[in-house]
């Protein structure tokens, strides 16, 4: 039998080479494997990030106008004249199921603005903190305003769940200061608005609003012909509230300085969120409702279908023409307006994390982004984008059709 040699040194050198270069290989190989795949990740955080946030919206949009005008300044049924009434709140007094405007520019970085994108924001009205009606016992006028007093026996309440006995948290859940009542006339069916300032608990819940915020009218001493005849046993009230979708940076406000406290790329300082806030009957942002929907968003766009007369084909609306549907409030007065609103198409866009592309992608002004340049000017590095859109139907005003 012939013995088998040992390696020589030379041999033994190539060999430890040739391990060596397979061993960078496989290293380099890894290194590449894991940046894509945290690439990829974070395109990946970016569509599940987007259509969760849409989702909130497409169901916000498709429930405004529930239990509300959706033109308050001409609305048949409204006691009262918002548009003229110096009592009105400024928010209330153009009261609206859809309301549409462009961001601020004041409030957006240059980095949209470098890449041609003018967010809008939404805003909109309905009873979104609960579906209910609840029955009053009396309306009548005290000192600080009004008092409508609530049946605790009826339906609505007991499906609260509220306890007589207790802090009425149920209630105050419900109607917070700052956002508006609606109440149905039991015998006309006209409405009437106030604004909440309190609730008061026990065995007589009720519900305060402010005086001349707006006046409540009583027929016997409105001059609008208008107004309750009686105490208005067994009317209707529910809450209003006004949301507003909104596209900024919410840098500095405590509750999320947890997502900016991360070192970053420096173009991590331009980022803007997609914002839900609530906002009170004088256009002002109601203390800690303020949500963050969609990280890293970078668009948000608009339009709408109109039925301009119940005898005409529904009419397309692009984004650069909502005046006179659902923007400048002045003009809601006319044979137009948000009442007449069948369906809202909007986009929703947001940014991956990390900018990992060096060239860009042409797109048109007023469409979707495919990548987002976050470089001066908008030029390199790029972020790669998802955009979701959506055509969604008003229900709530489908048979709407006063003008």
């Amino acid at each position: 039998m012939k013995r088998s040699r040992g390696f020589t040194l030379v041999e033994f050198m190539v060999a430890l080479t040739g391990g060596l270069f397979v061993t960078i290989a496989v290293f380099v190989l890894a290194k590449h494997a894991s940046r894509f795949y945290q690439r990829q990740t974070h395109v990946a955080n970016a569509t599940m990030a987007s259509v969760i946030g849409f989702e909130r919206l497409r169901n916000d949009i498709a429930r405004a106008g529930f239990l509300a005008s959706p033109n308050i300044r001409k609305d048949p049924r409204v006691c009262g004249a918002p548009a003229t009434d110096g009592t009105w709140p400024a928010y209330l007094e153009r009261l609206a199921s859809v309301y549409i405007e462009n961001v601020p520019t004041a409030q957006l970085p240059d980095v949209l603005a470098d890449n041609a994108r003018v967010p809008q924001r939404i805003v909109l009205a309905g009873s979104y903190a609960s579906v209910e009606q609840f029955d009053a016992r009396s309306i009548d006028r005290v000192a600080a305003g009004y008092e409508v007093r609530l049946n605790p026996n009826s339906g609505a309440m007991i499906r609260l769940g509220y306890d007589p006995t207790g802090d009425a948290s149920e209630l105050k859940a419900v109607f917070q200061p700052g956002r508006a009542l609606r109440i149905v006339d039991k015998d006309s069916g006209e409405h009437q608005y106030g604004e909440i300032s309190s609730v008061v608990g026990g065995a007589e819940p009720r519900i305060m609003l402010k005086g001349n915020s707006p006046n409540l009218q009583w027929r016997e001493t409105s001059p609008y012909r208008c107004g309750f005849k009686s105490l208005q046993v067994g009317a209707l009230v529910n809450v209003v509230n006004i949301i507003r979708y909104d596209v900024r940076s919410l840098d500095g406000m405590s509750r999320y300085a947890p997502v900016y406290d991360g070192e970053g790329p420096t173009y991590e300082d331009s980022r803007t969120e997609l914002i839900r806030e609530e906002i009170d009957v004088d256009g002002n942002p109601i203390a800690g409702t303020q949500e963050l929907i969609a990280e890293y968003t970078v668009d948000l766009r608009f339009s709408v279908t109109v039925a301009p007369s119940p005898s005409t084909a529904l009419l397309s609306v692009p984004d650069g023409s909502l005046d006179n549907w659902a923007g400048d409030p002045t003009k809601l007065t006319g044979n137009t307006g948000p009442q007449l609103i069948r369906a809202v198409r909007t986009w929703l866009s947001v940014r991956s994390r990390e900018a990992d592309r060096s060239g860009g992608i042409d797109t048109e002004a007023n469409t979707p982004l495919y990548r987002i340049g976050l470089g001066p000017g908008g030029a390199a590095p790029f972020a790669r984008v998802r955009t979701l859109q959506a055509q969604i139907a008003l229900r709530n005003q489908m048979g709407v059709t006063w003008q």
